[in-house]
């Protein structure tokens, strides 16, 4: 109650274009998908350790109780000082502490963990507590986020508000007790931020928030803050600049990233991009083998190498924007996510056939680049399927808000008009 009295009464979600009925609507929906997604996860796993949902929650007790039992040791873990022989009592009880198929540089589950313990301190222990704070996280982040491009859809701005808020792998996975709740939260931070920068209206406050925003994703999914980088800086050579087309410059702009990736694995082989890549889907392939999963997909013979990663990024890209197919069905729970698939086909395709060139704007570029870079790196390295449709999540806004732009304002509002008798 107190949360959505927040969304109703707060300044913040007094937000151009759409309504505080809208935005209350967004937030039950995500509250009611957060209790399906731990009914879901309840008759799923028979394991309560193996589902995500529960795992962190469960493990952050034992950070918890650490606070009454040691103190010292409590905020050594909190964060992150070190692993001491004498904290080993507390992180052997949990299970995700020292997740047995990884390999990376660093362990975002201890994030999640951490935020968990903390939120403890006022929850009682009571999952739907942080499951509320969680969604709320997520959905504050997606507002963060229509703040920051509402002004470039003058016109479909109730579109802008469907891509967010209602667009069905988003709302899902962002209920739950899951890392895309505070990252979507950080995320949207970031993106206004980036947005300010954009359009010359930040100060120095605005680029010390910025480098906190990046170390926090770094803590939670590394790729989707650093696939910022190339994003923006080709987005600014673009907008800022005179030269060659800007499709000309996006090539150029991916191609010296590419081209460094490459310096940096010639002279540090061992924590190149291509080897943590190749780190990363060997991960989810022991992690498929555990767990004998059942929705393994081809995603090419990655190896360490910069000539294995061309060979591999097309399929990538495409296993990322249309897998699961209709027939790869072997779960009634990917079924919402072939529904989805073919909606946002759908949505591209009367974006293309009802759309005008001169309606796109350059921050479509922005948009496009990060979409591209993010659906290829995912779709690269993640072979299960269940996953796949989770860490695409940040990018799927991106692809539909980049379509978004060329959508006719009369024909996109005559398709509200219809779906709504439709639905009256």
């Amino acid at each position: 109650m107190i949360f959505s009295w927040g969304v109703y009464r707060w300044n913040f979600f007094n937000v151009q274009g759409l309504s505080r009925k809208f935005l209350l609507s967004a937030f039950i929906t995500k509250i009611l998908a957060g209790c399906l997604l731990t009914f879901i996860y309840t008759i799923y796993y028979e394991v309560r350790f193996e589902a995500d949902t529960f795992r962190y929650f469960d493990d952050s007790y034992h950070l918890h109780r650490a606070a009454f039992e040691n103190p010292k040791a409590y905020f050594r873990m909190l964060f992150g000082i070190d692993d001491g022989k004498d904290l080993m009592p507390y992180l052997d009880a949990m299970n995700n502490w020292f997740p047995a198929e990884r390999t990376t540089f660093y362990n975002d589950n201890r994030t999640v963990i951490r935020i968990n313990a903390f939120i403890r301190w006022f929850s009682a222990g009571n999952y739907y507590v942080h499951l509320l704070v969680f969604s709320f996280l997520a959905f504050y982040g997606l507002t963060f986020i229509y703040k920051a491009f509402h002004r470039y859809f003058a016109g479909k701005k109730t579109w802008l508000g469907l891509i967010l808020f209602f667009t069905p792998s988003i709302v899902f996975w962002s209920s739950g007790i899951l890392k895309e709740g505070p990252l979507l939260f950080i995320f949207g931070i970031t993106l206004n931020v980036l947005n300010k920068v954009f359009n010359r209206r930040a100060y120095w406050q605005h680029y010390t928030l910025l480098v906190f925003c990046f170390l926090f994703l770094f803590h939670l999914k590394f790729y989707v803050g650093i696939l910022l980088i190339p994003a923006a800086t080709g987005y600014l050579w673009i907008v800022n600049t005179k030269g060659p087309h800007p499709i000309i410059k996006i090539f150029i702009n991916f191609a010296s990233y590419f081209g460094i990736a490459v310096w940096w694995h010639i002279y540090n082989w061992k924590w190149s991009l291509f080897t943590i890549l190749k780190w990363k889907r060997q991960d989810f392939l022991g992690l498929a083998q555990s767990m004998n999963a059942k929705s393994l997909i081809k995603t090419g013979d990655l190896e360490d190498t910069p000539i294995s990663f061309i060979q591999n990024f097309i399929q990538g890209l495409l296993n990322a924007i249309i897998r699961p197919f209709p027939w790869e069905i072997y779960s009634i729970a990917l079924l919402p996510n072939v529904l989805e698939n073919c909606l946002i086909i759908l949505f591209i395709l009367i974006c293309v056939l009802f759309g005008k060139r001169s309606n796109f704007q350059p921050i479509g570029y922005f948009f496009f680049m990060y979409a591209f870079a993010l659906f290829t790196i995912v779709g690269m390295v993640t072979p299960i399927m269940g996953s796949l449709v989770r860490y695409k999540i940040p990018a799927i806004p991106f692809l539909l808000m980049f379509f978004l732009f060329f959508l006719k304002k009369e024909k996109s509002k005559k398709l509200l008009l219809l779906f709504n008798r439709r639905t009256a």
